[in-house]
């Protein structure tokens, strides 16, 4: 009498042969034609309902399979590509394989890798038809559909939610826009119905593999262009409260991070470039997160120590026993900062509040343990903060400065221009300072395209060029906060007198300028550079020109 498994694993070396026929190039045909391989393939995706975990094997290989044969399909490289292609159209057309791949997405809790391959593998059938025909399967459209709209929290949501966003992300790297726009459209209103669902239930126990996954669709929704994409800004307020409530520290970080990707504008930039925000959508973002901030939200937010090989030290910052999470008081940080940078910009507002946003921000920072050397300082936290993450460096100093600028044009005082924590002298000289006085590396960045250091550097010059009085200041400031090591003696007292009038690290300054302004100008010269600079060309040779009168060079 034959065993319960002797049928799956009959059915196991059957897939297994036709799997090796498809990774081997030198392997031949399988001895069963297509119609039969398509049959073995579904029974193996039945098999599993049936002999449950004895059959694991065998369903999981079948699956993979069905993925296999797609990919083959896609990119036909393979000496078996007309056989797969055979097969595969009877498994589409003929047995509807992914009809009986959606109803695996409701398998027990405890299959969760045969619902993860079916998930999988039905994604590119799906992606497969779609690109063929421009239709969507019925089955696997009106399943996600009604999980969306009705299901509660659980395994089939989780997989339907991994399954579209898959889908969505393969048609953005595809770069096919109008399959885009089919997706988008027939799944508008369910996935708004899901985004007010559970995106305000953040806090409830249970729903973090949900709401992660509804986060990933969210960022690529937004990378899409069109309606539903502005769901993040639309629930701006819960994404913002879930950062600082969510029960599980990497559903609060990984909120704050897309929040910071819709703030810089680029969520989906691997795919598209940029995302479809308008002025009413950042407008929305920046009223929630300010109106959190005004609200003592960026006390409750957490930034949980790093995690090392030998554990991790659950401190909130500012201890000894371990390090904040720097990636989420950056991205933190960010948002805010962008916010304020949209509120002191748009017509209706004015610089008061900013200025009382920013100061909650740098004491949030020295609460988590940024400090930097001079404690009363607060415009070296956003360089200590964002010291290692040149592009966020970047979008901060911008943002700093832009908001430095719009206070002062607002203020009939122009004292104290550290006051706020965004003296754009002191960030400028932060980051010489960062980069060893290098010009080559201010060479890097201005032909990197990682970054926006161009856009940031050029604006800076510009307010320079027409404020060395400042600068000079900010120099002076500099040299006090790092007294030199020097021995006695008449040399000593000589670089400690440069120091106190600011004139070591004026001089320093001038001399990086001078030096990227005459490798600037050879590369130009002989046309190495990769755009036209000869704007900031001019600006730097006016400021190190300006700069010359001040200090020796």
């Amino acid at each position: 009498m034959a065993s319960p498994d002797a049928a799956p694993r009959k059915l196991v070396a059957v897939l297994a042969e036709v799997y090796e026929c498809l990774v081997n190039a030198r392997a031949t045909k399988p001895k069963q034609d297509a119609e039969q391989v398509a049959r073995a393939i579904i029974d193996g995706v039945h098999v599993h309902p049936r002999y449950g975990a004895a059959a694991q094997d065998a369903t999981c290989l079948a699956l993979t399979l069905i993925g296999r044969m797609v990919a083959t399909v896609t990119a036909p490289t393979s000496h078996l590509a007309r056989f797969v292609q055979d097969t595969l159209e009877v498994l589409l057309r003929d047995l509807d394989v992914v009809s009986q791949m959606v109803a695996t997405f409701a398998c027990e809790e405890r299959d969760q890798v045969v619902r993860h391959l079916a998930a999988k593998s039905a994604s590119a059938c799906v992606l497969y038809q779609l690109q063929v025909s421009g239709v969507l399967h019925p089955s696997w459209h009106g399943t996600c559909e009604q999980a969306l709209l009705s299901l509660p929290a659980g395994p089939q949501l989780d997989a339907c939610l991994w399954s579209l966003t898959h889908v969505l992300r393969e048609l953005l790297r595809a770069k096919r826009p109008e399959l885009v726009r089919t997706l988008v459209a027939a799944f508008d209103v369910s996935v708004c119905t899901a985004a007010s669902r559970f995106l305000s239930a953040a806090g409830a126990s249970g729903l973090a593999d949900t709401f992660c996954h509804l986060l990933d669709l969210l960022e690529f929704l937004m990378a899409s262009g069109g309606g539903s994409p502005r769901l993040t800004y639309v629930h701006a307020a819960a994404l913002v409260a879930a950062v600082s409530r969510a029960p599980l520290y990497f559903v609060s970080k990984r909120a704050a991070l897309l929040l910071k990707r819709a703030a810089l504008r680029t969520a989906g930039e691997d795919w598209l470039g940029t995302c479809g925000e308008s002025a009413a959508d950042l407008g929305a973002l920046s009223a929630a997160v300010l109106d959190a901030a005004a609200g003592d939200w960026m006390s409750s937010v957490s930034a949980e120590s790093l995690t090392f090989f030998g554990g991790s030290s659950n401190t909130k910052g500012g201890s000894e026993d371990g390090e904040c999470d720097t990636a989420m008081l950056r991205a933190v940080s960010l948002l805010l900062i962008k916010s304020v940078q949209y509120h002191v910009t748009s017509a209706a507002t004015g610089d008061g509040e900013a200025g009382s946003h920013l100061t909650r921000l740098w004491r949030f920072l020295r609460q988590r343990g940024v400090r930097p050397t001079d404690a009363d300082h607060d415009c070296a936290l956003l360089p200590l903060l964002f010291g290692e993450q040149d592009d966020d460096m970047m979008e901060a100093a911008k943002a700093a400065l832009v908001i430095f600028l719009r206070l002062r044009e607002n203020s009939a005082s122009a004292e104290a221009p550290c006051a706020a924590g965004c003296n754009p002298h002191c960030h400028f000289l932060f980051l010489l300072r960062a980069v060893w006085w290098d010009h080559r590396i201010l060479l890097d960045f201005l032909m990197s395209t990682e970054t926006c250091f161009l856009e940031y550097f050029l604006r800076y010059l510009r307010y320079l060029r027409t404020e060395r009085r400042g600068f000079a200041a900010s120099c002076r400031r500099l040299d006090a906060e790092a007294p030199p090591r020097v021995p006695f003696g008449r040399d000593g007292e000589g670089r400690r007198r440069r120091r106190r009038t600011g004139e070591h690290t004026l001089g320093r300054a001038r001399r990086c300028l001078l030096q990227l302004h005459l490798l600037l100008a050879r590369l130009q010269h002989k046309k190495l550079f990769p755009y036209k600079a000869d704007a900031l060309l001019r600006l730097l040779w006016q400021v190190t020109r300006q700069l010359g009168q001040d200090g020796p060079t």
